[in-house]
């Protein structure tokens, strides 16, 4: 599996991530005939070798004669919507314009629809933040990962106001990641963009990550200072690993006093609400009562959420939670147009690289059976068989 491994130590910013894609080998003339499909005026991309400090890096310049803005969420959308690019990199362009404006809505408690992109309604906001989404494509990176974020100090002048660096929404996309503040550094080294980047595309490497390192990149900022080296550093790798590893919050408490018809629609909801897994085990509690051990597992992410929903939904007043590490085996989910004529997701994971388990996806197959009004075990064996021909 081929990875991206983002090295913030001197901040990052959607330039800084083109220029380190093609510093690591992307090929600009691959990523301009991609970045053409965008109906936005005629512009050029150039890719320049600079040195920042005593290490070298390339520097991605955007040019165009021609007056361009995007004023909003809507007319970014609309943008990416009516080009020609493929369907998933639309759909992750669009995804990180609205991560990075509901940041700006946010800080400024604006609605989301009237916050005005400003600077970052500039050309090179979009051909940075589609052409990021493009040049992980056209390398066929599988997954994304980033370090720590360094960031600096100091205050930022902009349209007549003073800011406290970095940028409230470049800081709002990054609340939940781990930082580094240098008070050395006095100059903007984290722009919303590449934090939204960030954001959006990377998880933190926690604990580990053992990969193959096949290529490194480095893109320039547009600061220069002596001593300084304003880069971002990418490592274009192979995941090596057999298993892989996170971490997840399990959420718990016993419950001896909720119905039992509480539990389908709580299940329910936890699950939209992104749970991983819930269960219930049934417990012996003081004085004699049986009760319910419910057990939740969720990302970080969605533990808010999580904890007001069975607060909301339950009669528990207090919960136990605990951070734990997981491996897991490499997966992939696959499509497999099948002999019934319907496309089936099946889940194929590995270890050491081969396939050691396959498994159609259950409401697929649920489908096909009620659909053919036929046995679900009937379905899900043929197709099991199916993929089994087609993947190992």
């Amino acid at each position: 599996m081929k990875i991206a491994y983002f090295d913030c130590f001197s901040g990052i910013s959607g330039d800084m991530v083109l220029g380190a894609f093609i510093d690591s080998g992307l090929k600009l003339s691959d990523l301009k005939k991609e970045l053409l499909k965008l109906k936005i005026p005629k512009f050029e991309i150039k890719a320049v070798k600079v040195k920042r400090g005593h290490i070298k890096g390339t520097k991605v310049q955007i040019v165009s004669k021609k007056k361009f803005r995007i004023e909003n969420l809507k007319s970014a959308i609309n943008i990416i919507e009516k080009s020609k690019i493929d369907i998933q990199s639309k759909k992750i362009s669009k995804e990180i314009f609205t991560k990075l404006a509901q940041a700006e809505s946010d800080v400024h408690n604006e609605p989301i629809a009237k916050v005005h992109f400003h600077q970052l309604g500039e050309l090179d906001t979009i051909v940075d933040i589609v052409g990021c989404v493009l040049a992980i494509k056209l390398l066929g990176i599988e997954k994304v990962y980033s370090s720590s974020i360094t960031i600096g100090t100091g205050m930022v002048n902009s349209h007549g106001e003073i800011f406290p660096l970095p940028a409230p929404a470049a800081l709002e996309l990054i609340k939940k990641r781990t930082i580094n503040i240098n008070p050395q550094i006095t100059h903007e080294v984290i722009t919303p963009t590449g934090a939204a980047i960030i954001a959006m595309l990377t998880r933190e490497i926690t604990p580990s990550v053992n990969m193959k390192v096949l290529k490194i990149g480095y893109g320039a900022g547009t600061h220069t200072r002596p001593n300084s080296s304003n880069l971002l550093r990418i490592m274009i790798a192979e995941d090596v690993a057999e298993l892989e590893n996170d971490s997840i919050t399990i959420l718990e408490s016993n419950i001896d006093d909720t119905l039992p018809l509480n539990f389908e629609l709580l299940y329910d909801r936890l699950f939209k609400a992104g749970a991983l897994d819930v269960y219930t085990h049934p417990v012996m509690m003081k004085k004699m009562r049986s009760g319910l051990l419910l057990n939740v597992q969720a990302q970080d992410r969605d533990v808010s959420k999580i904890t007001n929903i069975i607060f909301k939904e339950t009669s528990t007043i207090g919960l136990r939670l605990q951070r734990v590490s997981r491996r897991k085996l490499m997966r992939k989910v696959l499509n497999l147009r099948t002999n019934y004529g319907i496309i089936v997701g099946v889940k194929i994971a590995y270890l050491g690289g081969k396939i050691v388990n396959i498994a159609p996806e259950y409401d697929d197959c649920k489908k096909i059976a009620q659909k053919r009004a036929i046995p679900f075990k009937n379905v899900y064996d043929k197709v099991k068989a199916e993929a089994l021909k087609k993947f190992s």
